[in-house]
C-alpha cells in the first residue's frame, strides 16, 4: 500500500528529473512512472521517480522513428526488416555498434505507446494465446534465457493496434494505473510483432528495451544479459 508520504506532485517530480510537467504526465500515462490520481491531482510514486533518476539515464539526440526503432529491434534479434532501405541499414548498423543500454529508453521511445491496465482472468488468459499479441516483460525475458523471474510483476504484452481498440471497446481491458495488473504496449508500426519464425513472445531486443524502460536494477541486468546474447547474432547483413 502506497502512503501519502511516498507520493509526489507533478511539479516536484518535474524539478527532480529536470523535465517538463507535460513530460512527467506523459511518462505516467505510458507506465514509465507509477502514478495514481487523487481527485483531480496526479501523484507520482517517489520510488519510481528515484528509479528513473538513478537508473534510466537520458540519451542525447532525438528518438528513432517507429520504423527505424523496429528496424533496429528486428535486426538485433536476427530478423531482416524489409521496410528498411540500404542507406538506413547503414545507419542502423552504426546504432547497433554504438548502442548503450542507458540510451535505449529515449532512443526507442517511439516504438510503441504504453498503457497500464486492468484485465479479468479470462480475457487475460485469452490474450496470452492471441495471434495479435506477444508476451513481453520478465516472462519473455526468462523464455529468451535471461536470469529474471516474473514473480509478482504485472504481465506485459505487445498488442496490435486493432486488437487493442477491440479490447477497449468491449471493456475487456480497463485503463486503470491504480489497479493495473497488465502492461500493454501498442506498436506504432503495423506488422512488427511476429517476424517469420518467431513464436508468441516478443523478439529479444524488444524485451530488452522494455526491461530497460522499467529501470530497476534487476531488469537492467536482465536486459544486458539479453543484449550480450544478441551480440552473437549477425546483424543488418
Amino acid at each position: 500500500m502506497v502512503s501519502s508520504a511516498d507520493l509526489l506532485p507533478v511539479a516536484q517530480v518535474a524539478r527532480i528529473l529536470g523535465i517538463s510537467r507535460e513530460r512527467v504526465r506523459e511518462l505516467a500515462h505510458d507506465g514509465r512512472l507509477d502514478a495514481i490520481r487523487v481527485g483531480r491531482e496526479l501523484l507520482i510514486d517517489v520510488r519510481s521517480v528515484e528509479r528513473r533518476k538513478n537508473v534510466v539515464k537520458p540519451a542525447a539526440g532525438r528518438p528513432l522513428s517507429a520504423r527505424m526503432a523496429w528496424g533496429l529491434l528486428w535486426s538485433l534479434s536476427g530478423h531482416r526488416p524489409l521496410w528498411i532501405s540500404p542507406s538506413e541499414r547503414v545507419r542502423l548498423a552504426r546504432y547497433a555498434r554504438e548502442r548503450e543500454p542507458a540510451d535505449w529508453p529515449r532512443l526507442l521511445s517511439g516504438r510503441a505507446r504504453g498503457y497500464r491496465a486492468r484485465m479479468l482472468a479470462g480475457p487475460l488468459a485469452r490474450l496470452r494465446e492471441d495471434v495479435h499479441a506477444v508476451i513481453s516483460g520478465p516472462v519473455a525475458a526468462g523464455h529468451h534465457g535471461a536470469d529474471l523471474m516474473a514473480g509478482g510483476a504485472d504481465e506485459e504484452f505487445y498488442v496490435d493496434a486493432g486488437r487493442f481498440d477491440e479490447l477497449a471497446r468491449s471493456r475487456r481491458i480497463r485503463l486503470d494505473g491504480a489497479e493495473a495488473n497488465v502492461v500493454i504496449r501498442v506498436p506504432a508500426l503495423p506488422g512488427v510483432l511476429r517476424p517469420p519464425g518467431s513464436d508468441g513472445y516478443a523478439i529479444p531486443a524488444a524485451v530488452a528495451a522494455d526491461l530497460l524502460d522499467a529501470g530497476d536494477e534487476r531488469s537492467v541486468l536482465a536486459a544486458q544479459q539479453l543484449l550480450t546474447r544478441l551480440g552473437e547474432v549477425p546483424k543488418l547483413g
